[in-house]
């Protein structure tokens, strides 16, 4: 039979190490950013109106990990898992952080000579009107709530992740499909308008899961882990793509965390928006807003300034 422990959360040697001040930090560097645009979307950033037709914020709310018995081990010893919820953050604190950052990513693009649309008149355009009504795609302004997403094992992202919040600055235009496979789907929007396509996301993890094993027993310690893969997507009107990859994500401090408590399935208020779980790891709100808020920012200008050398 499988056994399951929970093992207590460490706040580690990351707590005790000096804090990342991340405005000495050239992030697209350290963190392997690959920018890639193509010439011709280059003089059209210059030439053509640009449309962020999607911006969010990916906060994953309940976290998972496991630790496979080995076959080395005793007889008797079982896989281990944790579980672990994200508390003390609000939905109210990440909608005002996602506008924020938004507002900051469109002046930095500004400053580079781009002219970003708000989309308007995009959104009534022929184009977006014969889409409107499929099922696999959102095209609306953004309404200022959170949007729960359940992760199931077959997700690509299941691995680690249950639960996950998306946040997009309010009253913005959203223009994306929901299919793995977009085909098309992009490609004849920028074209029909004549406009450039900008699609971004940041996909925030809170925990770390590290197993241990010895002949007799198996074990798993959860601690904070705070994670940001940053990722952009861009179309222009020739059907050109490019793109901002990461290939490891951003790792921040870690001194937000209060550490892993045991708490209520129904302690609604202590898990703030994440649905409940047995375990939570709780931060104090401002510092990891804060943490949060310093690393999109300063990655955010580090991708404009390599965005800038692409279209020298």
């Amino acid at each position: 039979m499988k056994s399951t422990f929970w093992a207590a959360a460490l706040l580690g040697s990351s707590l005790l190490s000096a804090q990342t001040n991340w405005e000495n930090v050239h992030i697209t560097d350290e963190y392997k950013a690959d920018v890639k645009l193509p010439g011709s979307m280059a003089k059209s950033f210059k030439k053509n109106p640009t449309f962020i037709n999607d911006y969010t914020l990916v906060q994953s709310t309940v976290m998972k990990g496991r630790s496979q018995a080995g076959v080395m081990q005793k007889q008797g010893v079982g896989n281990v898992y944790s579980e672990a919820a994200l508390g003390g953050v609000s939905e109210e604190a990440l909608q005002k952080l996602v506008a924020e950052c938004y507002a900051q990513f469109v002046t930095e693009l500004k400053s580079i000579g781009l002219n970003i649309t708000e989309g308007d008149e995009v959104m009534k355009g022929d184009y977006a009107e014969k889409k409107k009504d499929k099922e696999s795609n959102v095209i609306a302004k953004a309404d200022g709530q959170g949007e729960k997403e359940e992760l199931g094992m077959m997700h690509p992202e299941g691995y680690d992740t249950r639960e996950r919040y998306m946040f997009r600055p309010e009253g913005k235009n959203i223009f994306i499909t929901t299919k793995k496979i977009p085909g098309t789907f992009y490609m004849k929007l920028a074209k029909a308008e004549n406009i450039n396509l900008m699609n971004v996301k940041y996909v925030v993890k809170f925990a770390d899961f590290e197993g241990s094993k010895t002949m007799s027993r198996n074990t798993l310690t959860t601690s904070a882990g705070l994670t940001i893969l940053p990722s952009i997507n861009f179309t222009d009107p020739s059907g050109k793509y490019g793109w901002v990859a990461f290939k490891k994500p951003i790792e921040g401090n870690n001194d937000w965390s209060k550490g892993l408590e045991k708490v209520s399935s129904s302690d609604g208020s202590y898990l703030g928006f994440a649905s409940s779980a047995d375990y939570a790891l709780t931060a104090d709100e401002a510092k990891y807003i804060a943490e949060l808020r310093a690393i999109i920012l300063k990655t955010q200008k580090d991708i404009v300034a390599e965005l800038k050398k692409e279209m020298e």
